[in-house]
């Protein structure tokens, strides 16, 4: 199935490269170059990680390149990989990253697009035979940060990110098992301060547990923030998660002397950050 998706992608390629040459034949060489094509793509990880890069996050451990790209992660029990189709390869039908997951033997890989501003806008997870289509599309604000997700597997989920002063207020997920099942819906609300947080904590490393402290589940595609490839941050760091019942998972953060996270504690588990 892998080299059934690649020629089609590669032909799909050829047909587009095609037909912008044909339109732009009577143009000069520059001409063509300029307005022809899309600006290449820049994946650039100081837009994200504007304070530098975490070396660790919980049980991730993170691994970059000499050109400052995320290469690898590791978890305890996953093994990530990441593949770069040129890093300013242009936008048109070719995957810009593919991000490889191993577990127990068993390996996943994720096709990504990127858009120009170097960010994921669609992933597909590789087939394999009598398997549903996989894939998951994602927009961004103005600001580089997420506000849109949709995932389209065995149902239709999909998550709507609504933002004040730069932070995620609150998340609508929406999500249809079949055509005969009603769409169902649900709504989270995020606090960034508490009677025991008064005051809100900068999120200075820039860190995003989706799912924990937002309630968002993206799977093994959570990988792709940590490679600089899912928007920008948010402004504070969460400290609770408030359900549509008014229930509510409080978040404790400690930082260092530098104002990075060095633990965050929700219930029994404690997260860990290293820099």
């Amino acid at each position: 199935m892998k080299k059934t998706i690649t020629i089609s992608l590669l032909a799909v390629a050829v047909i587009s490269a095609t037909f912008i040459l044909s339109s732009c034949s009577n143009k000069n060489d520059d001409d063509w170059i300029i307005e022809g094509w899309p600006d290449p793509v820049t994946i650039d990880l100081s837009k994200v990680f504007t304070n530098g890069m975490p070396k660790e996050v919980d049980s991730m451990t993170i691994q970059t390149d000499d050109n400052g790209l995320v290469t690898g992660i590791k978890t305890k029990d996953e093994t990530v990989s990441f593949k770069y189709n040129n890093t300013k390869t242009r936008v048109i039908v070719i995957p810009n990253v593919f991000m490889k997951v191993e577990r127990n033997g068993e390996t996943t890989v994720y096709i990504m697009f990127l858009n120009n501003n170097g960010f994921v806008r669609e992933c597909m997870k590789e087939q394999n035979e009598n398997t549903k289509e996989d894939t998951w599309r994602f927009t961004y604000n103005d600001n580089d940060q997420l506000i849109n997700i949709i995932h389209s597997a065995d149902d239709y989920k999909e998550f709507t990110l609504t933002y004040k002063d730069s932070n995620i207020s609150e998340i609508e997920t929406k999500t249809i098992v079949s055509q005969t099942t009603t769409r169902k819906k649900d709504t989270c609300k995020v606090a960034y301060t508490s009677d025991t947080t008064p005051t809100p904590i900068v999120n200075k490393g820039n860190i995003m547990l989706f799912n924990t402290t937002f309630g968002i589940d993206m799977g093994a595609i959570r990988y792709a923030y940590y490679a600089g490839l899912l928007g920008k941050a948010t402004k504070n760091l969460p400290v609770q998660l408030i359900d549509k019942n008014g229930n509510k998972t409080n978040f404790t953060w400690t930082v260092n002397s530098n104002g990075f996270p060095t633990t965050m504690t929700s219930g029994s588990h404690q997260y860990k950050f290293g820099w």
